[in-house]
């Protein structure tokens, strides 16, 4: 505590808001505070005066105003040559936590290009953001804060199966030949797009587009990942009636280092 010309100045730290501070101004005007001291009138120790009662902390004696001695309430009525003070508090609150940052598509192309998240861990799921403003258009920014790269594609895969596909193909296509390591694979095939091929919505237009998309077909049969997702879509064959699409698939399948048999 500081006292300058009059304000006596405290500087309180707020845990409850990270990396702020609260500053607390307090103007003393004229005069100081003095309180009379209030005897009990059962063992003459100073009693605590609330409002209109009375109680000893000695006896635990206790009463109203009325009850003390004459002389005693006489301390209490107000003196025109009592001092007073105001007190006035001026609270400021300062954040010094930096906005987040925005990246551009181009900025995002990149990170998920180079696999390169330090930046922005999100950075796959923000780029389905920007490249298809449309498919997300229903939902607010603080919904899509709260979603993951899984969540988005299922969300748009049950209202826009079609859009849920192009969006696939987008972050495959930009993670290019990371596919050939396990980490990107797994996160990709296993994780983020797993749930997405099993919807049978999704499966319609996804097999359409496997029957002439050849680097899509590679993309997710000879990836370093073999799991769930190509053991779906090879069911999904069946169900759908498309031997000879699942037979080309399976052709790439077992050409796949990393496929050793489904269980």
């Amino acid at each position: 505590m500081q006292l300058h010309q009059g304000k006596f100045l405290f500087r309180l730290s707020a845990p409850h808001l990270p990396r702020r501070e609260i500053t607390v101004t307090m103007v003393v005007k004229k005069g100081g505070l003095c309180m009379a001291t209030i005897r009990c009138p059962h063992c003459g120790s100073p009693v605590m005066v609330r409002g209109n009662r009375w109680e000893c902390g000695w006896c635990g004696d206790f009463g109203n105003i009325s009850s003390l001695f004459p002389s005693e309430q006489a301390k209490l009525a107000p003196k025109k040559s009592t001092p007073k003070i105001t007190l006035s508090f001026t609270v400021s609150v300062e954040d010094s936590t930096p906005p987040p940052r925005h990246f551009t598509r181009t900025e995002l192309v990149d990170m998920v290009r180079r696999w390169d998240f330090s930046e922005n861990e999100w950075a796959c799921r923000d780029l389905l953001i920007a490249d298809f403003p449309d498919a997300v258009r229903r939902w607010t920014a603080e919904e899509l804060e709260d979603m993951d790269t899984q969540d988005l594609l299922c969300e748009v895969g049950d209202s826009d199966p079609q859009t849920a596909v192009q969006m696939m193909k987008l972050l495959l296509d930009t993670a290019g030949s990371h596919l050939q390591e396990p980490e990107v694979a797994e996160q990709l095939l296993r994780w983020d797009m797993c749930d997405l091929c099993r919807n049978q919505f999704v499966q319609v237009p996804l097999l359409k587009q496997l029957k002439h998309d050849d680097r899509l077909a590679r993309q997710l049969f000879q990836s370093a990942y073999v799991g769930d997702i190509q053991e779906d879509l090879l069911d999904a064959c069946d169900w759908f009636g498309e031997a000879e699409l699942k037979k080309h698939l399976y052709s790439l399948l077992t050409q796949n280092r990393y496929f050793e048999g489904f269980d």
